[in-house]
């Protein structure tokens, strides 16, 4: 097996698999990459058993073959290497070792066998989807910084896809604030929803960040496919049933509070400098136009600022996580966010007329 390659197609592709291989694993060969050299250009594949990343790349192919080499240490060698390199890797059949050249440079490396590199099974995906690039990040991004850590509560570490009449939606919720993102599709054929999980989510988003393309979707219960021209990822599923979320989305929040989305993530962000790190309490303490936001430190430091706002209700005080609200504000960034507020315990519910496809809800905290 030989084959040559510009330094920059073959490092680009490097960068994607570094957050799917584990540095240090049990099962030695997870560390590795799969190099199959094909006529006429590359395939290269990663896993951790739970993801699988691949990506074909034109190449200038010697002789065809196989091996799998350690990840980590071949892409540091092709990041060091000279901007303009072109890059050789060569097999020695008669010890199994890899060679990588470029200019004076000449590398060795060990191999495990190629035949023995797991592939995920992505066959027999019965759902189909072809979803614009803009559309895709609007559904992951709006709603991926709400998925759960509690490693118990599986189900809640992911992304929830499903489809409801000509609409596709993802729901993520940690249990203390939910994200829910809409996109209208008239061609969706109805599905049963699916959890995407977290590590598979966040892969996804990167890839997406610079992706400008349709991109493809295919899935069964157990498998998920994203394809991204040449770049693609085969996922499990998270083997759980997502709670019933739209019993928690309060119907009767009547208390409505419209401020500028920027001006309030400031505010919020000054004067929750103060707060207890963990908890990062802010209280809002509305009466007509003006919303008083409060936060108060261990040491009995306070900080406070009035907003001006438009608010139709009663007088109302209530608590929230400083970081909950943030990462709202921070999604939707500009124009106008409305605060729909009960006087009751019920939580809070967030919208904004420039993402009128997406809802927040955000729990109160004891006083």
């Amino acid at each position: 097996m030989e084959f040559s390659i510009k330094k920059k197609i073959l490092l680009d592709c490097l960068v994607h698999f570094q957050s799917v291989v584990e540095r240090r694993n049990t099962i030695p060969i997870l560390s590795n990459i799969k190099i199959s050299a094909l006529e006429g250009g590359l395939t290269l594949t990663a896993t951790d058993l739970v993801m699988e990343l691949s990506e074909k790349l034109v190449a200038d192919v010697k002789s065809v073959g196989e091996v799998t080499i350690s990840s980590q240490l071949f892409f540091e060698i092709i990041r060091k290497a000279p901007e303009n390199a072109d890059v050789t890797l060569k097999v020695d059949q008669k010890t199994g070792s890899v060679f990588v050249l470029f200019g004076e440079s000449k590398f060795s490396l060990p191999t495990l066998p190629a035949d023995d590199f797991p592939i995920m099974d992505a066959l027999k995906l019965d759902v189909s989807l072809e979803i614009e690039s803009k559309e895709f990040k609007n559904l992951i991004n709006n709603s991926k910084f709400c998925m759960g850590l509690d490693e118990s509560r599986q189900y809640l570490n992911g992304i929830y896809l499903h489809s409801s009449e000509n609409a596709i939606s993802t729901v993520a919720t940690d249990g203390h604030r939910l994200a829910k993102c809409t996109i209208n599709k008239n061609d969706i054929k109805s599905f049963e929803g699916i959890i995407i999980p977290k590590k598979t989510v966040l892969e996804v988003s990167k890839i997406a960040e610079d992706y400008t393309e349709k991109i493809l979707l295919s899935f069964s219960k157990t498998r998920i496919k994203f394809i991204f021209g040449n770049l693609v990822i085969v996922s499990k599923l998270v083997n759980a049933s997502f709670p019933d979320y739209e019993s928690v989305i309060p119907k009767d929040n009547d208390q409505v509070m419209v401020v500028d989305c920027k001006s309030f993530s400031q505010t919020i962000d000054r004067v929750s400098t103060i707060s207890d790190e963990k908890f990062r309490t802010v209280k809002f303490s509305i009466s007509g136009n003006n919303c008083v936001v409060s936060s108060f430190g261990n040491d009995k430091s306070i900080g406070t600022e009035n907003v001006n706002v438009d608010f139709e209700g009663s007088e109302i005080s209530i608590n929230f996580n400083a970081k909950y609200i943030l990462d709202v504000l921070n999604i939707i960034k500009n124009g106008k966010v409305k605060f729909h507020f009960s006087e009751q315990t019920a939580p809070t519910i967030l919208q904004s007329d420039t993402l009128n496809n997406s809802l927040f809800l955000i729990m109160q905290m004891r006083a």
